[in-house]
C-alpha cells in the first residue's frame, strides 16, 4: 500500500493572503517574500546580481528579474515548466497598464489577469507556471517587483 506524503501545514496568514488574491492555497507553496523563496532554495538573499556600472534605470529591472526568477523557482518547487510539452498549458500573469502623458509607462500595474500559452509562446519559461492559481498569486503577491521589472519607474 502506497503512503501519501503529508503536505506542510499552511499558516493562517498565508491562507488569508491566498483568499485576498482569490487563489486556492492548496495549490501554492507558502512563499510570501523573496527572502522566503531564497530560504526554500538555499540561496543567500543578500547576494544579488552585480549591476554596478549600469544605469540605475537598468539596474532596477535586472535585480527585479533575478528576484522574480528565484520566487518563481520556489513557487514551482524547483520543477521547471516543460515548454516542449504541447499537451499542457503554461500560465503567466498578465497585467493591464494605464498610461498617461506624464507617465508613459503607466502609473502601475493596475489590474491583474492571467492567461495561458502553449509551447510555441513568446512568453519566457522562467516566469511561467503549471496552473492559473500559481500565476495569479505570483502576479498579485509580488506586484511591486513586477512594476520594477515591466515598467519604466
Amino acid at each position: 500500500m502506497a503512503t501519501k506524503t503529508k503536505q506542510p501545514t499552511k499558516s493562517a496568514e498565508f491562507k488569508k493572503l491566498c483568499k485576498q488574491h482569490d487563489v486556492d492555497y492548496t495549490l501554492i507553496p507558502e512563499v510570501k517574500s523573496f527572502e522566503e523563496a531564497c530560504e526554500k532554495l538555499g540561496i543567500d538573499p543578500t547576494k544579488l546580481p552585480t549591476v554596478k556600472g549600469l544605469s540605475p534605470r537598468y539596474q532596477k529591472r535586472l535585480i527585479a528579474d533575478y528576484k522574480l526568477s528565484v520566487i518563481a523557482d520556489a513557487l514551482r518547487e524547483g520543477k521547471d515548466v516543460d515548454y516542449t510539452d504541447t499537451d499542457k498549458y503554461k500560465y503567466f500573469p498578465v497585467f493591464s497598464v494605464q498610461a498617461s502623458e506624464d507617465k508613459p509607462s503607466g502609473f502601475g500595474l493596475s489590474s491583474f489577469n492571467y492567461d495561458y500559452w502553449n509551447s510555441n509562446s513568446i512568453v519566457g519559461v522562467r516566469l511561467c507556471f503549471p496552473n492559473r492559481d500559481l500565476a495569479k498569486y505570483f502576479g498579485k503577491q509580488f506586484i511591486e517587483l513586477h512594476k520594477d521589472h515591466h515598467l519604466l519607474t
